[in-house]
């Protein structure tokens, strides 16, 4: 009788502990699955952006333009592509040190939930291609967008609730929820970080002409060169082609570009002989994959400080609303000729 007792309690008290975490996960639900918001919780955390993006993209209707790329695209205004694509909907899918292979996924999980754009405007980080940088370990441990090693159904979101980083996002929710100083989200309902899609002009009233101490410098520089950079992946490369197929198979419209960063870093870059090298190498080769945009250059909006936001790599959403300029070649707004130079793809002979 005794042992009955026994076997009953340890069958009970799984049973028990799934049901409360399925249970509080539910209730504070961190990823906004549900239509359900049953303590009108405004401010709510996943423990990643892609997880939280992914979550976006699930649970959202489909959107018409999409920009994708690190978190160098945080600070562009994907509702100003729109006053160039059109359409009803856009959606800023950038994620944190992100590589081509993040970009690829995204594509990948939306054909498999039905819900592709029409336009995607892909940002790369140049030396993201380096073939020693390892994939990010958050596109590698996420089911949803990891095409690498798939193992999960990505239909199957109910079963999210019962997972260790749920709790950990409902905890933390749960958390700020409660106290008096409340965090704010990392993204806005655009998928951008701060007030970036609230930002439509493209120079602000007072500009001026400033510089990047030495300390910051070298920071970025490191950043940069942290690993030896002398191999460029040619996986990462193929990534690229990849997503261009997939896009001519869907009828999806697609620009590529390299992300700028300040003119003093990339003084510091052609410094390097090695770094210098891979990096014309780099465009070169991207050149014969594809047209792009190349804003990895000297002129008058890199070289000046004024338009990075508090660091060498990262642009503020002036920058981007310029970068769009650029790239839709907006007439009505005034840039360097050498901002954005437009490079077409080579015809490479067999």
């Amino acid at each position: 009788m005794r042992l009955r007792k026994w076997i009953g309690f340890y069958i009970a008290i799984p049973i028990i502990l799934i049901t409360l975490i399925f249970s509080f996960n539910f209730i504070i639900d961190p990823y906004s699955m549900t239509a359900y918001n049953l303590l009108n919780i405004p401010n709510k955390f996943a423990r990643d952006d892609r997880k939280e993006k992914v979550a976006k993209l699930y649970t959202e209707d489909s959107y018409t333009n999409m920009l994708f790329g690190s978190s160098h695209v945080y600070s562009i205004n994907p509702l100003v592509a729109q006053k160039y694509l059109g359409g009803e909907r856009s959606y800023n899918a950038g994620v944190g040190t992100a590589r081509i292979e993040d970009h690829l996924g995204f594509l990948l999980y939306l054909k498999r939930i039905n819900k592709l754009p029409k336009n995607i405007i892909v940002g790369l980080d140049f030396y993201s291609f380096n073939q020693n940088v390892e994939t990010n370990k958050y596109f590698l441990v996420n089911d949803d967008l990891n095409f690498l090693h798939q193992t999960a159904d990505s239909g199957l979101y109910f079963s999210k609730f019962l997972s260790l980083d749920a709790l950990r996002a409902s905890y933390k929710t749960l958390r700020n929820f409660l106290k008096e100083s409340k965090e704010k989200p990392r993204f806005d309902t655009y998928g951008t970080a701060g007030n970036a899609s609230e930002i439509f002009i493209y120079y602000p009233e007072k500009k001026e002409q400033t510089s990047f101490d030495e300390e910051m410098l070298i920071k970025g520089c490191n950043d940069v060169k942290t690993i030896k950079y002398e191999t460029i992946s040619q996986d990462r490369l193929q990534y690229i082609q990849d997503i261009m197929f997939l896009c001519k198979e869907n009828n999806i419209q697609y620009t590529f570009f390299i992300t700028p960063l300040s003119g003093q870093l990339l003084s510091k870059i052609n410094s390097d002989s090695l770094l210098s090298s891979t990096l014309q190498r780099f465009k070169s080769e991207l050149s014969e994959i594809t047209s792009y945009y190349d804003f990895l250059t000297h002129n008058q909006i890199n070289d000046n400080r004024f338009y990075f936001g508090g660091d060498t790599m990262h642009t503020t959403t002036f920058t981007g609303n310029l970068i769009l300029a650029r790239i839709f070649d907006d007439k009505s707004i005034t840039l360097p000729d050498n901002f954005g130079l437009f490079v077409p793809k080579k015809e490479v002979r067999p």
